[in-house]
């Protein structure tokens, strides 16, 4: 065990912690695979405290390789999300929403937003629905993996929680697959009844390159999106799709994140790295 590694978890737990008892239940999900397994839990809900406007949280969190506990980390303690928007969205649209953390702290960045989720994953959409129900949080959430077209999808189950990925019909492999719905963005918009996305968060695990590729004029009532981008060609395929639907060009945030917007949705990215 690194003890490196350990101080600063165990430091970043304590200046977090709701309680004593969240502090041990953080430094014990943290280090569940070094743990004797009758200490280790499926899940555990522990109880966080942020600065303002994030406030106190209550989250649902696995002991699963550390998946869990490093999409936490990305959001809350280096908060990966955190755009330079003067004026707040007034829809949020998560495309791979996973277990709910990245809605909740939009949630509460901007609480007067309208927020949806899209998640396929059986056992992402429970602790989803859950973390959403603990924290107060209101969404629609759609059960469902985004694609280019509605029908059905192979969704193959990473070795993490946050790897799940779509992969064609005919491809090999040995981990395993569901079959899941499929859903495009101008489907969900009908479902929502939205007229336009404030703001489209899109972590969908390399299918962002099919997403984008075709038939997404879609894009048009878009106000500004960050895209987690997986594959190759990144800067240079969102650079034409800026160009094409109208957007300033692509801004490099932290985690390969990228950030697009128009001028008028009051985003202001001369901050981030271009």
């Amino acid at each position: 065990m690194d003890i490196k590694s350990l101080a600063a978890n165990a430091k970043a737990a304590w200046a977090r912690r709701a309680g004593p008892g969240d502090f041990i239940r953080r430094m014990m999900l943290v280090y569940s695979g070094h743990l004797p397994s009758v200490l280790v839990r499926r899940e555990w809900t522990i109880g966080c405290n942020y600065p303002r406007p994030i406030g106190r949280l209550q989250l649902c969190l696995r002991s699963n390789n550390g998946a869990d506990a490093f999409v936490h980390s990305e959001i809350f303690e280096h908060e990966y999300y955190r755009l330079p928007f003067r004026a707040a969205p007034r829809t949020i649209l998560d495309l791979g929403a996973n277990t709910g953390l990245s809605a909740i702290y939009f949630a509460r960045l901007f609480p007067d937003a309208e927020l949806a989720c899209v998640e396929p994953a059986p056992d992402n959409l429970r602790v989803l629905n859950k973390n959403l129900e603990l924290n107060g949080v209101h969404a629609v959430v759609i059960a469902a993996a985004v694609d280019a077209a509605d029908g059905r999808t192979r969704l193959e189950l990473g070795e993490r929680d946050y790897g799940h990925r779509i992969v064609a019909r005919s491809s090999g492999g040995s981990r395993p697959t569901l079959d899941v719905e499929a859903v495009s963005v101008p489907t969900v918009l009908g479902r929502l009844s939205w007229e336009r996305i404030g703001l489209l968060k899109v972590d969908i695990e390399g299918h962002e390159a099919v997403l984008f590729a075709r038939d997404c004029d879609w894009l048009d009532r878009v106000d500004a999106m960050c895209i987690e981008w997986h594959v190759e060609g990144g800067p240079e395929h969102l650079a034409a799709l800026a160009e094409r639907f109208g957007f300033a060009a692509p801004c490099r945030l932290p985690g390969n994140i990228w950030l697009l917007t128009r001028q008028h949705c009051g985003a202001e990215a001369a901050a981030a790295p271009c």
